[in-house]
Formats: structure tokens, sequence, C-alpha cells
């Protein structure tokens, strides 16, 4: 019975990949000017979107956010200043999603982060509610990770970690949240199925995303891992069933 369920899950997960658009939520995503973070009054961090302060409490909020561990820090500055890179794709909502059958745009609804799909290699395992893995060159980010980036001028893959400032950014900087899985089987040209594979593009890592900024088409993304916003950590527990 569990096995069944698994395979009606990622047929499902499936379904919705890749420019096959779900059933969308209209919701309103922070432009990539919206997402550029300014730090607030006190040691909280705030983000402004429609008016509305959304952000991460604790005396140590700012610095948490943004904290990467030794090797992130080691390698900052590789890719324009962030850890890695990965290609990109879009493909609306799903309405059932793999880290917890939740709704992407209602994870994401009204607060100014990006739900994306991160490829199946990116993940420890397949395909229900996975954490990071990675690995070999492939970068681990699972359900309910995190990252800061922007989208580079360039697209459909990068040949040296030099190209990522020679071609420029195409927006400001923008939040990411895993809230999907893009498997290998109905997507073998941009989501490997394991971890130091490339797509055929060149790159380890492939992120699927909901709704990218406007004006963003298949646009390469540097990034750099970062803890969730508490108000997203918020939103997820209540809407996943990942942690039950």
């Amino acid at each position: 019975m569990a096995l069944k369920l698994i395979s009606l899950l990622l047929a499902q997960v499936a379904l919705a990949r890749l420019g096959q658009n779900a059933s969308v939520l209209n919701r309103s995503n922070a432009t990539s000017k919206d997402a550029n973070v300014p730090l607030g009054e006190g040691s909280a961090l705030e983000i402004m979107v429609n008016g509305t302060r959304h952000g991460l409490r604790g005396e140590k909020a700012a610095s948490d956010l943004y904290a990467n561990d030794t090797d992130a820090r080691s390698m900052a500055g590789r890719y324009a200043g962030y850890q890695t890179f990965a290609t990109t794709t879009r493909y609306g909502d799903a309405d059932a999603a793999a880290c917890g059958g939740m709704h992407t745009g209602s994870l994401v609804g009204g607060l100014p982060y990006y739900s994306v799909a991160s490829a199946q290699s990116m993940w420890k395992g397949c395909c229900w509610c996975g954490h990071s893995g990675g690995g070999q060159g492939t970068h681990g980010l699972g359900c309910f990770s995190c990252a800061k980036g922007r989208f580079l001028r360039s697209a459909y893959g990068l040949r040296s970690p030099d190209n990522a400032q020679r071609h420029g950014f195409a927006s400001g900087e923008i939040i990411i949240v895993v809230a999907d899985l893009c498997p290998h089987q109905g997507n073998e040209r941009w989501c490997p199925e394991r971890p130091g594979q490339h797509n055929n593009y060149g790159a380890h890592n492939h992120l699927d995303f909901s709704h990218p900024p406007p004006g963003i088409d298949n646009n390469n993304f540097v990034f750099t891992p970062i803890q969730c916003p508490y108000d997203l950590q918020e939103r997820y527990h209540h809407l996943s069933r990942c942690h039950n």
C-alpha cells in the first residue's frame, strides 16, 4: 500500500513539472526589487511586501538568516559572490507537492519568497519529504531548504564560474524555498537523477520555479544556502505533512 501511495505521488509530481502548468493560485510574489532584503530596526530582519512587514524573530535573526557553513564561506565569490549555480525553468504551482502534499502557491502567497522544485539529484532519496542530499559537485537542497540568490543574464548553463561575473545579473537578490521535487523521469534534459550527474546543459543543479520574477525565462541562477525566514517556517509547518 505504501509503495502504491509513493508511486501515485511521484506520478502527480511529474505531471506538474516543466511547462505543464497545474492550477495556479493567484498570488503576489515580490519582484526582484522587493526581494532585496533590508535590515529593519533592532536585530530583526524585515522585508516589505505590499506595505506589509515580514521577518524573523530573535536576537540573532539577521545574522542567522545569512549564516553559511564553513564550506559555503570558503567558496563565496566563485559564482559572482555566491556558492554555486543552477539552470532554471518554470512550471506553475503544484496542487499536492512532494514536500508534504501542500499547494506550492499557498506556501509563499503574500510573502516575498519564491517556491521551487529542486532536481532529484539534490535530494537524499526519492520522492516524498526528502532531505538535502547532493555531493560530487551537486548541491543538496531538499524539502524546505532555503537559499538567497540572483538570476544571471545568461541561460542554459555556464561554461565556467568566471562567466557568472561577466554575464551580469538579471535580477535583484531573492530568497527561494524548496517546496517540491523535479523527478528525473520525464525531465531527463533538466533534472539529474543522482549526485554528480549533469543535466543536458552541463549543470549539476536545477531549480524549477513556480513563478520566477518578471522577465526571467530559463536564466541561470547563482545561490548560497541560508536559514529559512521565520514567517516561512510558520507557514510551512502549518501546511506541510512532512513534519507529522
